[in-house]
């Protein structure tokens, strides 16, 4: 995922039976048959989700997980896997993993691609063939990003398959804690939904970020479209930005406060000119208007008018406030 950075398994380091970490950790990529063509490195660091330790070690655990920062950035020379932000239940995604057999004494990377048959949100299931091995390898698709790190087998009734941890978001937020430093600042892509971070904290309702309002619901998650918000109704662009001013949404327009960014009702006064805006969904008026007993025209900007106006072939006059008289 970074030049120095390689995601396995946690039952890599630490091993329940002894009850410790290993001592030493080391990474050989893209190994062949006798030679490792980009030599050995070791491992500076590791990190694996804190609750693995006392998970059951007679099962699969949801946090078999980790990270190793190694010594030199290998990365650049056998290249790097993506992220995946996939928001949907991945059943029936195309999925390849790499890594080495257990059944053979060769050393010799062997690659599999088929579906994932279940996706639990923890775990991937898949009939994808590892040859008895690739236990930590990256489970990755198409466009070459992690969704998952293949932990093993599982039976189920007759049949056995194989299965990974998936990257859900409590995962990628432990993986970017890491991959940054282990502080998360700024704006995340997680499961589809943008995060924006604050000293490894997600962020919560108006956040003015780069002189821009956004507003983040109380998962964190960045909102979009219409949004009440303590009474009052805002809209937020595709990119999470507070529109102000004129807005034309789905064929109709709307005015959002200059500053505030709160949508207005009733009567507008924008300039010298006044706009008549619908007291329950706040749409912009136009044609004849009736409010507080007396009638109005709007011409189809929305602007209010006043004086000697034909409409429709006849001839009306109305008062400077816009009333007919």
């Amino acid at each position: 995922m970074k030049d120095n950075i390689l995601i396995t398994a946690a039952h890599n380091i630490y091993k329940h039976e002894f009850g410790k970490d290993a001592e030493e950790l080391y990474v050989t990529p893209a190994a062949t048959p006798n030679k490792a063509p980009f030599g050995t490195v070791k491992v500076k660091k590791y990190y694996y989700l804190k609750n693995y330790v006392s998970d059951n070690p007679g099962r699969h655990s949801k946090n078999d997980l980790a990270l190793l920062v190694l010594e030199e950035p290998i990365g650049t020379k056998t290249g790097t896997l993506g992220l995946s932000s996939l928001s949907t239940n991945l059943s029936g995604l195309n999925v390849t993993v790499t890594g080495y057999s257990a059944l053979s004494e060769a050393v010799q990377m062997y690659t599999d691609t088929r579906n994932v048959i279940r996706d639990t949100g923890d775990f991937l299931y898949y009939n994808v063939d590892t040859y008895g091995g690739a236990s930590g390898a990256a489970v990755y698709d198409a466009s070459h990003r992690v969704v998952g790190v293949h932990i093993g087998t599982e039976s189920r009734g007759s049949d056995i398959v194989n299965l990974a941890v998936k990257l859900n978001e409590q995962n990628l937020s432990f993986i970017y804690s890491i991959l940054e430093g282990h502080s998360i600042d700024g704006w995340k892509l997680i499961s589809g939904t943008w995060y924006y971070y604050k000293n490894s904290t997600k962020q919560t309702g108006w956040q003015k970020i780069n002189d821009t309002w956004y507003y983040l619901d109380a998962s964190g998650k960045m909102l979009t479209d219409w949004q009440k918000v303590n009474g009052k109704w805002y809209y937020l662009e595709s990119s999470g930005s507070m529109v102000t001013g004129w807005k034309y949404v789905r064929g109709r327009w709307y005015y959002l406060d200059n500053k505030n960014g709160d949508m207005k009702t009733g009567w507008y006064k924008d300039g010298s000119t006044w706009y008549y805006l619908d007291p329950t969904n706040g749409d912009m008026k136009t044609g004849w208007i009736k409010v507080g007993g007396n009638w109005y025209y709007l011409n189809s900007s929305g602007s209010m008018v006043t004086g000697s106006q034909t409409i429709d072939g006849k001839v009306y006059n109305f008062a400077s406030s816009g009333e007919l008289i």
